[in-house]
This record gives C-alpha cells, sequence and structure tokens, in this order.
C-alpha cells in the first residue's frame, strides 16, 4: 500500500537492489498542495502575511524546528510557487500567488489560484492533458505510460499518483478537463492567466526575457515585476510558441557571463524597459548589436526614450495589473511577439537605421 504523501520524509533516496538507497530525482512535489497550503495560511493567520523565521513556521505546524516535514513542507510548497523559503532560510514567505489566494475575494479566484499552482508543475499538467482529467487507468496500463512517456521511475509511482490525485480533488478537477474548463456555474475563470497547451514551444525556439529583477523603492511595489513576469510575460512568450527563459527563474546562478551568452544564442529577446532600468537598456544594446530580433515592452506610465520609441515599435502594458487589463495585455503581448518573430528578416534592422543604411 502506498504511502501518504504527507508522511513521505524529505529525502528523495529509494532502495536499491542490493540493499542500498539510490538518489531518485523527482519532476514534482512530494507533498500535495493542500499540505504545502498549511504554510501560506499559517503565515497569513500568525503573521499577518508578513514572512517569518522557519523556526516560527515550525512551532506554529507543530512541528520541532528540525523535522524533515518543515523541509518537506517548504520544498515542495517552493516548486508550487506558493511560498518562499526553507529551514535554512532567514524567513519563509508567501510568493504572489500565494499571497493571492490565502487573501483571494471570491471562492472562484481561490480555486484558480490554487489550479494555477498545481498546473505549474509540468509534470502534472501533462498527465492531467493526457488522460484528460484525473480518471487514470488500472496500474498495469498506468505504469508504462508513466515510466516511458512521463519518466517517472517504478519505485516512486505510487507516490506520483498519491499526490496526483490528492491535487485533482482539492482543485476540484475531476475526470474531465481542459486548459480552461468551466467552473460550477458554467463560466471561465480568466482571473489568472492561462497558457494554452496546444502552444507550449512546438518549435523547441527559445525566448529570453531581460527585465528588472527588482523594484526600485517608491516607484513600484514589491513583487511588481515578478507578478509581470508571471501574470503577462510567461503566459504570453509560451502562447506564442517559445520556450521561455530570463534571470528571474527562482534559484537563478546566472553569472553575467551566462546571461551575455543567452542575449546572444537565444532565438528572440524580450526586454521590458520599465523605468528605464540601466542594466536591461545595456543588455538591449548588445542584443540590438547582433541584429537579432527582440519585442521591447514598457509599462504605460514610463517614459519613452527617443532613440528608442522612435525607431522601434515598443508595446505598452497596464501597469495596474489588474485581470481584466491583463487578460486583454496577454493576447495583445502575443501577437507582438509573433509579428516581431515574424519580421526578423524583414527591411532595415535597428543597427542599419541608426547607419543610416
Amino acid at each position: 500500500m502506498a504511502k501518504k504523501p504527507e508522511d513521505a520524509q524529505s529525502d528523495a533516496a529509494a532502495p536499491s537492489a542490493a540493499g542500498k538507497t539510490k538518489s531518485i530525482k523527482r519532476s514534482y512535489p512530494r507533498a500535495p498542495l493542500e499540505t504545502c497550503m498549511k504554510v501560506a495560511l499559517i503565515l497569513k493567520e500568525k503573521n499577518g502575511g508578513n514572512p517569518w523565521p522557519p523556526t516560527e513556521v515550525a512551532k506554529a505546524l507543530g512541528l520541532s524546528e528540525k523535522s524533515s516535514n518543515l523541509d518537506l513542507y517548504t520544498a515542495s510548497g517552493s516548486q508550487y510557487q506558493i511560498i518562499e523559503g526553507s529551514r535554512y532560510s532567514d524567513n519563509v514567505s508567501l510568493t504572489s500567488l500565494g499571497r493571492e489566494i490565502v487573501y483571494a475575494d471570491s471562492s472562484e479566484r481561490e480555486l484558480a489560484g490554487k489550479r494555477s499552482a498545481f498546473l505549474s508543475i509540468e509534470v502534472f499538467r501533462k498527465v492531467l492533458e493526457h488522460y484528460g482529467g484525473n480518471n487514470l487507468p488500472e496500474k498495469q496500463y498506468l505504469s508504462n505510460t508513466l515510466l516511458d512517456k512521463f519518466q517517472i521511475p517504478l519505485e516512486i509511482q505510487d507516490e506520483f499518483v498519491a499526490v496526483f490525485q490528492s491535487n485533482c480533488n482539492y482543485t476540484k478537477i475531476g475526470q474531465s478537463w481542459s486548459a480552461s474548463m468551466p467552473d460550477s456555474r458554467g463560466r471561465i475563470d480568466h482571473s489568472l492567466p492561462v497558457i494554452r497547451t496546444d502552444a507550449i514551444n512546438p518549435s523547441g525556439n527559445k525566448c529570453f526575457v531581460i527585465m528588472p529583477l527588482a523594484e526600485r523603492e517608491g516607484v513600484r511595489s514589491a513583487g511588481f515585476f515578478r507578478e509581470v513576469y508571471e501574470s503577462l510575460i510567461k503566459p504570453a512568450v509560451t502562447n506564442a510558441g517559445f520556450g521561455v527563459e530570463t534571470a528571474l527563474r527562482t534559484g537563478s546562478d546566472l553569472i553575467h557571463s551566462t546571461i551575455i551568452n543567452e542575449l546572444y544564442e537565444a532565438d528572440i529577446v524580450l526586454a521590458d524597459i520599465t523605468d528605464h532600468n540601466p542594466n536591461v537598456l545595456f543588455e538591449l544594446g548588445l542584443r540590438l548589436a547582433e541584429n537579432k530580433p527582440v519585442a521591447i515592452i514598457k509599462s504605460d506610465d514610463t517614459g519613452r526614450i527617443f532613440d528608442v520609441d522612435n525607431l522601434i515599435r515598443v508595446w505598452e502594458y497596464d501597469a495596474n495589473l489588474w485581470p481584466s487589463t491583463v487578460v486583454k495585455n496577454l493576447s495583445e503581448l502575443e501577437e507582438h511577439i509573433k509579428a516581431t518573430w515574424a519580421k526578423r528578416s524583414d527591411g532595415r534592422s535597428y543597427i542599419d537605421m541608426l547607419r543610416g543604411r
């Protein structure tokens, strides 16, 4: 009988035929989303939604500060993108998605957020798409598919299925599902952007995103650029048919030389020049000098740059980031990216225009 996922220990190991343990790399969180949401709710209810030292989080959860379950919950919660931090961090904190869920102003929006967390795990989303819902076949027919198609080793398949089904139940996804299923009232919730599953990087081309990594004090609220990336840029780039990479990614170990290589080698670059961040403008200049496609965007409250705005189309997004404006901006940004790619070999480049060619 399979272990309940919440009882699993944090070290990813399984017994081998020789009686030793071998490391198994998992492509999914070991704890169900519902279990990880307990950490997010603790942060809201016990500390006003503010970052909290992991020792205090453990105490509030009834765990010892060295508990392996604390490692499990925080690691899995980070994978679901609802919390950040671990037992070894100064603090454990809510992400923008975690905050949106625990402070949701409606049950529909809360459910949309939970589904977004669940579907952020690629292998869960792909299994859901493959079977059109949570109605998995019997183990004898499921096992080979999990192994061959989704690279889930035999030793952890029971655990995978248990976590998968727990998440489906928690997010109310049943036997019939698509990327934008209607809710119980027959409506489709657009409060969070939908990544179309028929458009996920079919060409293998890559888009590298350059944008501010942090907000300037007094100009933007904390988390603004993370929200722009998660709610607008990432789904738009994906829907346009590109894989997306950025120095914003969690746990990034990108160094300057790596960023430069990404700028030179990416099929297309998307540059967010909001607030005229000097690092972004420098990186944009390097990309333009290569005469390779770059889609430029900025918030609608950012001023113009003469040498850029007058020579290249700069698409603007609504800085308010309301759900209704994000939905509208999402399709517009997707078209902007597609148009930039389609015209990559047409006409004069930016460098040609500066040189008067």
